[in-house]
């Protein structure tokens, strides 16, 4: 389950990016046509909202996985390692409460959008359901990646293997960002360095006699 939900946050992630990105060329393309081709699409400012809806529920749960989200630890990471692992258990039980709220918060507005057929007040008439659903399967994700989550630290305290379990939901430090950052080098050196890798060398290509003299024949030349 874990992995399966990892794998799933991930790739989850790779789409709220590709979100951000599309809202980047629509707004792009909109300042594009009003400046040079006089028209405006007029959907830019409601396309924008639902994708940036989106992109920020559907990359909540892949950031808890790669703890990514901003916590103040200033005092837990000063703590003894049995107190840290109870403390970390304890925010990632409120973080389960607080998500399971939005969930039913955001499939509620969905489902009653869904129950009156309601849609945007826009040329468009986007289906509301649409991008509500979306935008709660985000929070979704976010419950169940912290139910695992929470299930796994369950599962290393009472085996007592407390390193793993506060290795795991700690805060990043300037450590990991470093050995990522490593990492990734590594990995587009290896890359580089693979036989079909095509890089922008310049081969040499083999003179000819045409176009290099021998040192025979600039001899005979000069003595002529």
């Amino acid at each position: 389950m874990h992995h399966g939900l990892e794998w799933l946050s991930r790739r989850a992630m790779w789409i709220a990016g590709f979100c951000y990105l599309l809202i980047t060329v629509l707004i792009c393309f909109d300042i594009f046509a009003r400046k040079f081709l006089g028209f405006s699409t007029e959907s830019t400012t409601e396309l924008t909202g639902y994708l940036m809806a989106v992109g920020m529920s559907w990359g909540l749960a892949g950031t808890l996985f790669e703890r990514g989200h901003v916590r103040i630890d200033v005092l837990v990471q000063r703590m003894p390692l049995r107190v840290r692992v109870w403390l970390h258990l304890a925010s990632l039980l409120a973080l389960l409460v607080s998500t399971g709220f939005y969930v039913y918060g955001a499939v509620s507005i969905a489902n009653d959008s869904f129950a009156f057929n309601a849609t945007d007040l826009t040329t468009l008439r986007t289906p509301l359901v649409l991008p509500q659903g979306l935008w709660a399967a985000g929070f979704v994700l976010l419950f169940l990646a912290a139910l695992a989550l929470a299930l796994r630290s369950v599962g290393q305290l009472m085996h007592g293997d407390l390193i793993a379990m506060d290795r795991a939901l700690m805060a990043r430090t300037y450590e990991d960002e470093a050995a990522e950052t490593l990492e990734a080098v590594a990995e587009a050196q290896a890359h580089m360095q693979a036989p079909g890798y095509s890089s922008t060398e310049v081969v040499a290509e083999p003179q000819t006699p045409l176009q290099t003299p021998s040192v025979s024949s600039t001899h005979k030349q000069g003595s002529q």
